[in-house]
């Protein structure tokens, strides 16, 4: 198991800001189906990137 670092915690943070940008894009009267798309696989990349950071606190010691 690995600690996480204040850069670790930084680029998290960082990564889920812009999730919250892309899901109240996505949200907004006037996104159109096409961009919803484009939005939701940003927000999907973002996601396993954040996760990517998670896991290190989660790997078990073999």
């Amino acid at each position: 198991m690995e600690d996480l670092t204040m850069a670790d915690l930084d680029r998290a943070q960082y990564l889920l800001e812009r999730m919250l940008d892309l899901a109240e894009a996505s949200a907004k009267d006037g996104c159109t189906d096409a961009r919803r798309t484009v939005l939701q696989k940003g927000f999907t990349f973002l996601q396993a990137e954040v996760l990517e950071i998670l896991d290190k606190t989660n790997e078990e010691d073999i």
